[in-house]
């Protein structure tokens, strides 16, 4: 086998542990969540606090091994965060309310952006 084929096999047996745990921790939030009266609060969590991980993540690790970013970032945090549910949600949301889908739509747009820029400053000035 090629080098870079064993680098391949090893970096996807890492995502694909890091995206078991990433989907393990969203499936445990969504269920917990399940008992408020608005069931699309754990994956509006995962993907605003995903996306804040996501940054702090990223500035401590860019200069690491890529078996570290592909662990935590493609693995974890890609199984931990999801749009297809996002997707999902607003769908259901809109057979409720066209104005619950927006307002759900919007904050989960920008607060993930934003908690991203916060972990990526944040990341900076740890490290700095």
């Amino acid at each position: 086998m090629k080098q870079f084929d064993k680098l391949m096999l090893n970096k996807l047996f890492f995502v694909f542990i890091g995206g078991g745990v990433g989907s393990g921790l969203r499936y445990i939030i969504n269920v917990y969540t399940l008992q408020t009266n608005y069931p699309q609060s754990g994956t509006l969590f995962v993907n605003i606090f995903g996306s804040f991980l996501f940054g702090i993540f990223f500035v401590f690790f860019q200069n690491k091994t890529p078996i570290i970013n592909v662990f935590l970032l493609t693995g974890v945090l890609g199984g931990f965060t999801t749009f297809s549910q996002f997707s999902f949600d607003v769908v259901q949301l809109q057979s409720v309310s066209n104005l619950h889908s927006i307002v759900y739509i919007v904050f989960s747009l920008f607060l993930s952006i934003f908690a991203l820029f916060i972990g990526i400053y944040l990341g900076n000035k740890i490290l700095n």
